[in-house]
């Protein structure tokens, strides 16, 4: 162990003594000065060493772990503020988060670095930077020399960029629910540039405000309090929303467990904030990263209890915004002292910003002040009590005197001075944000883009009308009241647009991809059998006539045809069954009438009737009929369930086309176990002698029995199988 110990000794921690040494000696023979807190030059910028590097390192390497906490609370403002407003809103406002980094980085990167800590010297001032516009480090730093400087330009522009893009995430939450999207876009550039000279003036080692003395660690002033007065502004500016102060108004929280989920996302970011506000951990600086941890979770204990209590004396309940702008606004306020802070600085400031949060609450709501998000309690009066604090908690480091500026608060050195500077620091800001401010939010509404959205598209939802989302949520929309018919019927009209026009395309593929999948099967099918199938549109029965499929073909084309024992009729079959449970297709000049078409004759009748001109049927028969067959009747059935049919004729007494006697009445009858049907053919006198008629009487059995439907057939097709005897056509009639 000692040879280890001895080793640390000679390796890492001599030539760090002897750098501190150095530095000391160069900067001041005063023993109590260490380092500057707040820079965005290097402390050890003038001196060259490996020891150095080392330093350069570790700094760097805070800074960047720092800003990359900073960064998630983006996501954490995104969820508070979509929690906090309506449902049909909540995508547009997470949406405009993004657009604050993206848009905001932009314009910070071109312009606001440059504005806030550009060095040009003819043009240097303690009112605006110059220098430094679209930030480069290695175009400033291209020497071997300077290669540590470039490293740590890059680590402190990523922390300041995470800072001020949170600037303008604070609007998006006042202005929530009524600002056009583009418009919030060029506003947000807008307050990137604002919020510049602000963090010049605190920050910047020639700032008018730094020069004398105030002190704000992490941005209570140059990012908060801008973005909290702007915020205030513009939510007056566009004022309440739709029957936002109506007695029935119905706006509320639309997650308040996506707001409380911010709330903890918030949390983890501002210690980010603050501990990486010490810019680095060497020169001593670590001990004020630790104490700016330990203030900031103390604050917050502070400012959570409070709010609990204040809500339960008050309500009874545990109000879910009490407790969220608690908790937040006391971590605003202790932002500036942070780094200086004891534990009961902190415990007592975080508690005074929140019983302040809690107080402005009802101001708002009786000057009908829309703040949906809670901008102003959170991030205004807390960074206006916070700068306050300063000015009378401050109390000066033992070792780094520089980290207040050798001045020490009212409780610690009985002056006002330092009060007296933060309280300039805080109307000056509050001044120049609020006039800048004003003059955007006037200048975007009166351009052609606008500002605020119409009563018609505020009361639809951003989501709607800004990205084309009827969606999820559509289920959870609440409509202010009151609603007339015509305002309740465009609403609805509009939030179903999407889904109905998404539903019927969804349809029509379906139904077009049914058809082609019929129209395959029908080809596939026809293919398979020869011929394609006959289509009765689902609407009625087609008869097709099919032969046996143990027939003879080599008889069948040999053989004549053969007929009835008079001579007249249809062909009889030369084998198989009497009936195949088929009958042959009609004629394609049929004409088909129905028993519902005749004129009534007393009971309507429950059939059809097919009445048709030309040859006889080609109907089979049975090979020996008889004078009166009986059709076929329940008893002869084989089983209860199989079904039989049988075709009987009766002889015509004359077979001339055009006859009296030709005219023909078949009856068909199915046996089974429902319905029995006959099919009888048996001459008539009661039909026109003019016309060959063919009737098929189909009775029913049963209650759950229907009517047959009869259509007009194609031509005659044959089914599966192929015909392997095909019967020989009538002989011409003489």
């Amino acid at each position: 162990m000692g040879n280890l110990e001895n080793l640390y000794k000679n390796i890492y921690l001599e030539p760090l003594m002897q750098v501190y040494n150095t530095l000391r000696n160069e900067y001041s023979a005063d023993v109590s000065y260490k380092v500057e807190v707040h820079e965005i030059h290097h402390y050890a910028e003038n001196a060259h060493s490996p020891e150095v590097d080392k330093l350069y390192q570790d700094d760097a390497v805070w800074i960047i772990s720092s800003s990359f906490i900073i960064f998630t609370m983006h996501s954490g403002f995104g969820l508070l503020e979509s929690g906090s407003v309506s449902a049909k809103d909540e995508v547009n406002i997470m949406v405009k988060n993004v657009v604050d980094v993206v848009f905001g980085g932009l314009s910070y990167w071109s312009c606001g670095f440059g504005l806030s800590y550009g060095d040009y010297e003819p043009w240097r001032n303690p009112y605006i930077g110059f220098g430094k516009f679209f930030y480069d480090p290695t175009r400033d730093y291209g020497t071997r020399e300077s290669i540590n400087q470039e490293g740590w330009s890059y680590a402190s522009f990523l922390f300041q960029l995470s800072l001020a893009t949170t600037a303008s995430t604070i609007v998006s939450g006042a202005v929530a629910e009524r600002a056009k999207l583009k418009s919030y876009i060029l506003l947000g550039c807008i307050v990137i540039l604002i919020q510049a000279l602000p963090a010049h003036w605190v920050w910047d080692k020639e700032g008018v405000f730094y020069k004398k003395g105030v002190v704000d660690f992490a941005g209570c002033s140059a990012v908060h309090m801008v973005g909290g007065i702007i915020g205030l502004i513009a939510t007056v500016y566009l004022k309440p929303r739709r029957n936002r102060f109506n007695e029935d108004s119905v706006h509320q929280m639309s997650s308040p467990t996506n707001a409380l989920l911010g709330t903890f996302l918030l949390w983890w970011g501002w210690f980010g904030i603050n501990a990486g506000s010490v810019w680095g951990i060497t020169g001593g600086r670590w001990r004020l990263g630790a104490r700016a941890a330990v203030a900031t979770i103390m604050a917050s204990i502070g400012g959570g209890a409070t709010a609990i209590t204040i809500s339960f004396v008050k309500t009874k309940k545990l109000q879910v915004n009490f407790l969220i702008n608690g908790i937040l606004s006391s971590i605003v306020s202790i932002t500036a002292i942070c780094a200086v802070s004891r534990p009961w600085h902190a415990l007592v400031i975080g508690s005074i910003s929140s019983c302040f949060s809690i107080a402005v609450l009802p101001l708002l709501d009786r000057l009908h002040i829309d703040d949906p998000v809670g901008i102003v309690p959170i991030h205004l009066t807390s960074s206006i009590w916070g700068m306050i604090a300063v000015g009378i908690f401050c109390e000066e480091d033992k070792y780094l005197t520089s980290a207040t500026n050798n001045m020490s608060g009212l409780l610690y050195s009985w002056s006002f001075e330092l009060l007296g500077v933060q309280l300039l620091c805080t109307v000056t800001i509050l001044i120049y944000s609020a006039a800048t401010g004003f003059l955007a939010l006037f200048l975007i509404s009166k351009s052609p883009l606008g500002l605020r959205v119409t009563d018609y598209e505020e009361q639809i939802g951003a989501d709607v009308i800004e990205h084309g989302l009827a969606g999820t949520n559509v289920a959870r929309y609440v409509i202010e009241k009151p609603l007339s018919t015509r305002t309740f019927q465009t609403v609805t009209k509009a939030i179903t647009k999407w889904k109905m026009l998404a539903k019927k395309k969804s349809r029509q593929k379906r139904m077009e991809a049914a058809k082609l999948k019929r129209q395959e099967e029908q080809e596939t099918y026809a293919q398979a059998n020869g011929t394609a199938l006959a289509n009765g549109n689902g609407n009625g029965n087609v008869l097709h006539h099919r032969t046996n499929a143990t027939s003879n073909a080599t008889n069948n084309t040999s053989a004549p045809p053969t007929t009835n024992s008079n001579g007249t009729g249809p062909p009889k079959r030369n084998s198989g069954p009497a009936f195949s449970n088929q009958v042959a297709p009609l004629p394609v000049s049929s004409t088909v009438t129905t028993a519902r078409d005749a004129p009534s004759t007393g009971r309507r009748a429950g059939s059809t009737a097919i009445e048709m001109e030309g040859p006889a049927l080609n109907v089979p028969v049975s090979s020996a009929p008889t004078e009166a067959q009986p059709p076929l009747t329940a008893a002869d059935e084989p089983g209860p369930s199989t079904s039989a049919a049988v075709v009987s004729r009766r002889p015509s007494l004359e077979s001339k086309p055009g006859s009296a006697t030709s005219r023909k009445s078949i009856s068909i009858t199915s046996v089974s176990t429902g319905t029995a049907t006959g099919i009888s053919i048996a001459p008539s006198d009661s039909r026109p002698s003019t016309t060959s008629a063919t009737s098929i009487y189909s009775k029913k059995s049963s209650k759950n029995s229907t009517l047959g439907k009869f259509v007009r057939a194609p031509a005659p097709r044959a089914l599966s199988p192929p015909m392997d005897n095909p019967p020989n056509p009538p002989p011409p009639e003489v």
